[in-house]
């Protein structure tokens, strides 16, 4: 059987100027909020908001209308503490590379054209997408709860979150 092929990105920045937005979990805006010196609050007024979702839910992102106001010459400003959504991708579509390069054509530069053909997905860290999912569950059921950030709610979900992610890793 044939081993999956592993992406490796050569930093061209253009997939993050594609999307309008880019969505940041609970504990994601906990961690951008530390790594930037900003309150939570504070983070969230500047650079994030809520929207609805092609899925019909309501979910917080960091708004990126001109590309993601953390990309500075190609490259991630706040890579250390970036949101786990771009901390899995592209590895996370699960999309067999030939079908990810259809996608990515448009973007010449992208490293995944420059793959094999395969009917395989990239590798991928499966443990790191299931906390993904895990921050993005948590993360839905807050704003089904909430019309928008308030600080002092965000920080009990935080909390929460954490716990969910300590069982799991226990498990």
């Amino acid at each position: 059987m044939a081993e999956p092929l592993r992406f490796k990105c050569k930093c061209c920045g253009l997939c993050c100027r594609r999307d309008p937005y880019y969505g940041v979990s609970l504990l994601d805006v906990e961690k951008i909020s530390e790594g930037l010196s900003l309150s939570p609050s504070e983070f969230f007024n500047r650079f994030c908001g809520v929207v609805l979702t092609p899925g019909g839910y309501r979910y917080s992102v960091i708004l990126a209308s001109e590309g993601c106001p953390f990309l500075r010459d190609s490259l991630c400003s706040i890579h250390a503490f970036k949101p786990i959504g771009c901390r899995v991708f592209p590895e996370s579509s699960m999309l067999p590379v030939n079908d990810l390069k259809r996608i990515v054509r448009a973007i010449e530069s992208c490293a995944i054209l420059e793959l094999p053909d395969s009917e395989l997905p990239l590798a991928a860290d499966y443990k790191l997408i299931a906390e993904r999912d895990l921050h993005f569950k948590h993360t839905k059921a807050y704003f089904d709860e909430h019309e928008d950030f308030d600080e002092p709610s965000w920080g009990v979900a935080v909390n929460e979150l954490k716990k969910a992610l300590t069982l799991k890793e226990k498990a």
